[in-house]
């Protein structure tokens, strides 16, 4: 398809029935100013047994800032399936599914809107994915973490919209000094919202309204992602924690401990086992007590 991917580093795919979607890693050269290839297209979908194309979009082009890193997500807003792929031009595309018809879009970095970001890089790439939760779309946004700190948003989107609803489809934000550059994707349980951001700080949120419930700062840098499982909070840090709180609006951590090298990843829970990659180490851990 001709495309150049940026840093070899594209997302995961996403497999629903028997189309499987995923993005190119559509990006700029070694120079981080030229684009090779901006009608390659950024969004495929592929037929799961065969591997056959059945469609393609190129929607960022020339606009391509960095590289696209992200993953799409799957959901079914009032009825209608959509399937959401975040753009390496900082805009969010949603698509109808089997045809790959644009359905809305979202620029989650508006240069006219009160929430612009000041300075050099004044748009943000999109490195976590989107979450569907309650017809809406839930989306941090950042940077390559070499290019350190600064400002970032927090979207909640309404999903029921059509066309560009950059200016329609805020239900609530969270951006300047109260929400910075982040990589992570939001966790979503028991009507709570956390999401981290690459400064260290992990949020609890009111989902509906953004009204906040309590902040945690880890004192190091946020890669990964929180993970609720067992109605708890996992999250690791830079470096080399990993800190487990209470899934509440109330702040109680429940455990901390030093995997002995940073956790850029997410953990994982399985079974009843937690998996949890260290910079130097895979660690399955069990209460073996049970």
């Amino acid at each position: 398809l001709d495309v150049f991917p940026h840093n070899l580093a594209a997302g995961s795919p996403l497999i629903v029935g028997d189309i499987l979607y995923t993005v190119t890693g559509n990006g700029v050269d070694e120079s981080h100013i030229l684009l090779p290839s901006p009608a390659a297209p950024s969004f495929i979908a592929l037929n799961k047994n065969t591997g056959e194309l059945i469609w393609e979009d190129s929607s960022p082009g020339e606009y391509i800032l960095h590289g696209t890193w992200s993953n799409p997500a799957y959901g079914v807003v009032n009825g209608e399936p959509q399937v959401v792929f975040p753009g390496g031009d900082g805009w969010l595309y949603s698509f109808e599914p089997k045809t790959g018809e644009l359905i809305w879009k979202f620029d989650c970095n508006p240069k006219d809107s009160k929430w612009i970001l000041g300075g050099s890089g004044t748009r943000n790439n999109i490195i976590s994915t989107p979450v569907f939760y309650d017809n809406k779309i839930y989306m941090g946004v950042g940077q390559d973490p070499e290019h350190g700190e600064a400002p970032g948003h927090f979207w909640v989107i309404d999903a029921s919209g059509k066309g560009d609803i950059t200016k329609t489809g805020v239900v609530w934000h969270r951006g300047g000094e109260d929400f910075y550059r982040t990589m992570s994707t939001a966790a979503i349980a028991n009507d709570l919202l956390f999401i981290s951001d690459l400064s260290g700080y992990l949020y609890c949120l009111d989902p509906k309204t953004g009204a906040h419930h309590w902040t945690y700062d880890t004192e190091a840098a946020i890669w990964g992602s929180p993970m609720v499982a067992d109605n708890k909070v996992y999250l690791g840090d830079e470096d080399g924690d990993v800190v487990v709180f209470e899934a509440s609006n109330k702040m109680e951590i429940i455990h901390e401990m030093n995997m002995g090298s940073a956790v850029y990843s997410t953990p994982v829970a399985k079974d009843g086992v937690l998996y949890i990659a260290s910079r130097t180490q895979l660690y399955a851990i069990k209460n073996l007590t049970e």
